[in-house]
């Protein structure tokens, strides 16, 4: 492989590797439009060179160890680099085959983003961009019991994450994530939603340079409550919380009807803060499910991902549309910090902001 260059080095964590992951990583790397940067897989080795295989890629991928890329970086070149994580054995292929997840394909994938996040907290990566995971195959081998978001903050030593969806103009943040809809609303605090709105502004001013973001709000309750014949949760939890963003020099506004504030008729808003996970992702979705990109706010890095799971049903058949991955890894190069790059120029809330709507 070529010598180090000065490109950022993204890693991609493969994800299941009897899922998509692997294929769609690979089909967005190969992209006719190449990406700025080093990217450094990791993941199973031989998992990935049958992706290659099938797909009829010409592609060649290379292994590297954590000691040469500390020792040395990650090299550029027209070969990938491809870092497995040590802490496990190479699956065998029966344990790797498309379709088919398995208690050693769970273990990789955890094991794979263990390794990213050591060494993005080591300053070998500059950014992360991760193929998906199953939250169920994970339970089963015993390693996790939460998907990547909540992960991750663990792994960094993150005490506060929160979920980011985002296609084009239309970024939202998750209050809550993954919890079944019954706890939803006794899960929902003063605290915990100013802090959404805070983080939410200062990773619209810090990744998106807005001078000044403005936040909109969803209720929780149909009608906003109705003045409280619906619930009572916008007048006594959500209204102290914005009461509490604008003390700390936020622009934030609501809590709107999440029916009307989807629509054409929604406020003009730089991100959206839901309440639960449907309530903001069914909008995205709805948007661009193709394109829609997850990152995650509170790290110490740049985290993205592509808005799909891991389809076991397409796995090994070349049809999985890595669209998405594409986008994921564009966003995680723009939102990085590029070493040596001159920032951007700071702009006021006026830019790429829009009055929000599904269409």
């Amino acid at each position: 492989m070529a010598a180090k260059s000065k490109r950022p080095v993204l890693a991609i964590t493969l994800g299941d590797p009897s899922g998509v992951g692997p294929e769609v990583a690979l089909q967005a790397l190969r992209s006719p439009r190449g990406l700025p940067c080093r990217p450094l897989l990791v993941g199973d080795l031989g998992a990935t060179r049958a992706s290659a295989r099938r797909l009829r890629l010409d592609v060649a991928i290379e292994p590297i160890s954590v000691e040469e890329i500390e020792r040395d970086g990650v090299p550029a070149g027209r070969s990938i680099a491809l870092v497995s994580p040590p802490s496990v054995a190479p699956l065998t292929a029966a344990e790797r085959r498309p379709g088919k997840p398995g208690l050693a394909g769970a273990r990789v994938a955890f094991e794979a983003i263990a390794t990213a996040v050591d060494l993005t907290k080591r300053g070998a990566v500059d950014a992360l961009c991760t193929a998906p995971i199953s939250k169920e195959w994970f339970a089963r081998a015993g390693v996790a019991r939460t998907g990547h978001t909540e992960i991750l903050g663990k792994l960094c030593g993150a005490s506060d994450v929160r979920m980011m969806m985002a296609v084009d103009d239309l970024r939202v943040v998750l209050a809550t994530i993954h919890l079944p809809l019954r706890r939803v609303a006794g899960s929902l605090d003063v605290d915990g939603i100013a802090d959404t709105i805070e983080m939410t502004a200062e990773s619209l001013r810090r990744w998106w340079r807005i001078r000044r973001p403005r936040i909109a709000v969803a209720a929780l309750n149909p009608h906003a409550g109705d003045g409280g014949i619906y619930g009572d949760e916008e007048a006594r939890v959500i209204a102290p919380a914005l009461r509490r963003a604008r003390r700390r020099g936020i622009a934030v506004t609501g809590p709107y009807p999440a029916d009307t504030l989807f629509s054409a008729l929604g406020p003009p808003a730089d991100a959206i803060v839901a309440m639960y996970h449907d309530q903001g992702l069914v909008p995205i979705k709805q948007r661009d499910v193709h394109r829609a990109v997850n990152i995650t706010l509170g790290l110490p890095f740049v985290r993205t991902s592509p808005d799909h799971g891991t389809a076991y049903d397409l796995a090994g058949k070349g049809r999985a549309d890595p669209s998405s991955m594409r986008a994921a890894l564009e966003l995680a190069l723009e939102l990085a910090p590029v070493h040596g790059a001159p920032s951007k120029p700071a702009r006021g809330s006026s830019g790429r902001s829009a009055r929000v709507r599904t269409r």
